[in-house]
């Protein structure tokens, strides 16, 4: 009966060290290893149990996915803004090539070249869709211009001095241009949103 005895402890006592269980058990959760076959078993003075499964909640899950909702939002808002500026700044760009290329081709050809001021007239309709606003010298305010209203580009070198205004939903583009070069000398870009 005693080898019995024995032979069960012995067993216990072995089962007890694979599993990195101990009898005694601390208030926080943790299992200090008592036995001296335990310790050297498990390398470790102390073995934590875990009261979970391992896995997320569904309100960490949650909290994740609209966290990252919220950045990828912010994201796209800054992209289509970057986007609208540089819409707005090719745009304000192809006007300026025009006026200079009009310029040259009047001083090349020594005849006077006429612009039709017309919201295509800069090349600009396609990509940009606004609308076009002059103001010439002397003018207070910028208006439509009239039809058959046109720029000219003297052969001396002079051109009328004139300011453009293209406005479209993406902002609007105010373009001063300088009578000896055909030159942008005061250019404004407003992005809306």
């Amino acid at each position: 009966m005693t080898n019995f005895r024995n032979i069960a402890k012995t067993l216990q006592t072995t089962l007890e060290a694979q599993r990195g269980v101990d009898s005694l058990c601390s208030p926080f959760g943790l299992r200090f290893a008592s036995s001296v076959s335990l310790r050297s078993a498990r390398h470790s003075s102390f073995v934590i149990r875990h009261s979970r499964a391992a896995g997320f909640t569904l309100l960490e899950i949650i909290v994740a996915m609209s966290l990252t909702l919220l950045i990828i939002g912010i994201a796209t808002v800054s992209i289509s803004g970057v986007r609208a500026e540089d819409k707005l700044r090719r745009a304000a760009a192809m006007i300026e090539t025009t006026a200079r290329q009009n310029m040259l081709q009047a001083l090349n050809s020594q005849q006077t070249v006429r612009m039709e001021l017309s919201a295509g007239a800069f090349g600009t309709s396609d990509e940009f869709g606004g609308m076009l606003l002059v103001r010439r010298v002397g003018e207070k305010v910028f208006r439509k211009p009239g039809r058959g209203e046109a720029w000219e580009f003297s052969p001396s070198g002079i051109c009328e001095p004139i300011e453009v205004r293209l406005s479209g939903p993406a902002g609007q583009i105010e373009i001063g241009f300088d009578p000896l070069t055909a030159c942008a000398k005061r250019k404004s870009i407003q992005v809306k949103g």
